[in-house]
């Protein structure tokens, strides 16, 4: 008998339209490899629905019966009657509440298994100060940052100073937000200011990062959980056009916004190194699964590798970067979910052996 695999999509954040192009793919592709797949789509208000598998590939509107989790049944519950007991569940829910550790949360009360990181490493990775600070504790190679809060927003002029000390250009970031969003590259000391003030649209916190100048951009999946995690061949990102880095646009709105050089033009032994920093990173914040993790390289030197951020949950669109990055390796799609699946049945197993009793 098929399992069945409930595919968790949509959400709250800015991230939405992204969640549900990936839920297509991924759909499709754990039918193709024998898997029965379930799409719950999560509405940006209101309840979560079970949708057909044909009217999300197709782009019908979303419209299916209302489900909620049950916490003491360990599934959900259809409105009007009935239960869903998935097999595994596959949140690809981007973004804040979805990959932030919000939405593992509640799959952990539920307690069925799930693909991905968990709780911990999933928070961790959202956020961009606390990944990078556990990556430098490890030696692993990161630049220096200004962070400023909702609370010191108001006399935020002396961290702007001390930001601008770093050295221009500078990159503005919400500190826990994906794709890029309300990321800005800064120039001169003018533009921070409002660069600051818009990223604070996105979060309660900014990070200014010392940027390096037309930077190379690599990045590498990695698959797997504990000593059986691998990382994928690397692959180059080559932002064109007006796009100076791999900014919101140039990843989904401009259909010619960058170049993905696979593999990465780099030589074998940058390329193994960061292969095994990947790995590092992974495991140093705690991964399991699957997750992308993103290097700045020196134009004028590649020995000079910096992390810059690891997306615990990447896209897995037909056009995006980290399936594209396993399709180089050798393996195809439906053979990553398989292991995802599998990853995920094998830690809800261990965690069943494990004891809540006192001693």
């Amino acid at each position: 008998m098929k399992k069945k695999i409930g595919v968790i999509f949509g959400g709250k954040s800015s991230e939405h339209e992204v969640s549900i192009e990936s839920a297509k793919t991924v759909c499709a592709e754990l039918e193709k490899a024998g898997f029965s797949a379930l799409p719950f789509y999560a509405p940006r208000a209101g309840a979560w629905r079970l949708v057909k598998v044909k009217d999300l590939l197709s782009g019908r509107k979303l419209a299916g019966p209302e489900i909620e989790p049950s916490l003491g049944g360990g599934c959900f519950v259809k409105k009007g009657g009935g239960r869903l007991r998935p097999d595994a569940l596959f949140p690809i829910i981007h973004g804040s509440t979805g990959e932030d550790g919000v939405l593992q949360g509640l799959l952990e009360l539920i307690g069925l298994p799930y693909t991905g990181c968990g709780v911990t490493a999933s928070a961790v990775g959202m956020d961009k100060i606390i990944s990078k600070e556990l990556a430098a504790l490890d030696g692993i190679p990161v630049l220096p940052h200004v962070v400023i809060r909702a609370h010191q927003k108001a006399g935020m002029g002396a961290l702007l100073k001390k930001a601008e000390k770093l050295g221009f250009p500078l990159f503005v970031k919400p500190v826990a937000q994906g794709s890029s969003v309300g990321v800005a590259k800064v120039k001169r000391a003018a533009e921070l200011r409002p660069a600051v003030i818009r990223a604070f649209r996105f979060d309660t916190a900014v990070m200014i990062e010392k940027g390096i100048d037309r930077a190379r951009e690599i990045v590498c999946g990695v698959l797997g959980s504990g000593g059986g995690a691998k990382a994928s061949v690397t692959g180059e990102v080559v932002p064109k056009g007006r796009h100076e880095f791999f900014d919101y646009e140039a990843k989904y709105l401009d259909d010619n916004g960058m170049d993905f050089l696979l593999p990465a033009p780099l030589s074998a032994e940058i390329s193994a190194r960061l292969r095994a920093l990947a790995v590092k990173i992974f495991l140093a914040l705690g991964g399991s699964g699957m997750a992308r993790v993103d290097f700045l390289v020196d134009p004028r030197n590649e020995k000079k590798i910096y992390f810059c951020e690891i997306n615990t949950l990447p896209g897995f669109t037909s056009h995006s970067l980290y399936p594209r990055l396993w399709g180089k390796t050798g393996l195809k799609p439906e053979k990553v979910l398989r292991e995802l699946v599998a990853i995920a049945l094998r830690a809800a197993a261990g965690k069943r052996r494990l004891t809540t009793a006192r001693k």
